[in-house]
């Protein structure tokens, strides 16, 4: 079956649908629960100047919740897409400027606990952000039955735990990659 004909299937669309909503309500509920943490990571990127740091820290949060429930609605559903691919792609892109300037030591600011900027963020980003446009077109009319919706439901949940054990396998290497480079540079020192 082709991807495009795949992506255009209802069930298919809304698996991916969900999981990006899921993705954006995460990650707006840490920087809700912890917006001096984010504040922190945000300053860490230096892209910003000072004064815009608190309107942003809070902004980017109301817009991930925003464009999670424009995801859940039908009419705003497209446009919402289109804003999730935006903002993924401008994490992906402050990620990447910053692991150019060699600073991968900061933390991303993704919620929960440190997580070190790594090449794979930027790959994680640009692939949600696919994944968005991707299901941003027009899909197929069809019925819906009961067997859709029971795929609909066990495909989030499958996608994104698998989102989840992927984010944790990224941040475990970069602390474990953190923590070799800093005993290659502690030994050195001997």
């Amino acid at each position: 079956m082709d991807l495009e004909v795949l992506l255009a299937d209802p069930a298919a669309a809304g698996i991916v649908v969900g999981v990006l909503a899921l993705v954006l309500f995460g990650a707006a509920w840490h920087k809700f629960a912890e917006p001096n943490v984010f504040l922190s990571a945000l300053a860490g990127y230096r892209l910003l100047p000072e004064p815009f740091l608190g309107p942003v820290t809070r902004a980017v949060p109301m817009a991930e919740t925003a464009l999670g429930l424009g995801l859940l609605l039908p009419a705003t559903r497209n446009l919402a897409l289109i804003g999730t691919a935006a903002l993924l792609l401008l994490y992906a892109v402050s990620i990447a400027i910053n692991l150019v300037r060699g600073r991968n030591y900061i933390d991303c600011g993704c919620g929960g606990a440190a997580h070190p900027l790594a090449w794979g963020l930027v790959v994680r980003n640009a692939i949600l952000a696919a994944a968005a446009v991707a299901v941003s077109g027009p899909t197929v009319e069809r019925s819906f039955a009961w067997l859709d919706m029971v795929t609909l439901i066990l495909g989030v949940l499958a996608f994104y735990m698998t989102y989840l054990m992927a984010d944790e396998l990224m941040r475990q290497a970069s602390r474990m990659a953190r923590t070799e480079q800093s005993g290659q540079n502690g030994s050195s020192l001997s």
